[in-house]
């Protein structure tokens, strides 16, 4: 059986899309938007942070925990 990761909104109302650049108003932190998958089936986006120690599935976060500062995927020429 399959699960996915359910969307999430940020403190905007924006939905959370692959590649976002966040960060968690309450903290400060920021993360990266990737996606992912697990041996149990579970797949869709999650949060990741190697430097701090984040990197768990987005949907563990409620809706309006992060704010999108920008997205890694974006190419300004």
């Amino acid at each position: 059986m399959t699960r996915t990761v359910e969307a999430r909104f940020d403190t905007t109302g924006k939905e959370i899309q692959l590649h976002d650049v966040l960060k968690d108003e309450e903290t400060g932190e920021m993360a990266l938007v990737v996606y992912a998958t697990n041996k149990s089936g579970v797949q869709g986006l999650a949060v990741e942070n190697q430097i701090v120690g984040i990197g768990d599935w987005l949907d563990v976060y409620p809706d309006g925990v992060w704010t999108i500062v920008g997205n890694a995927g974006t190419l300004i020429v």
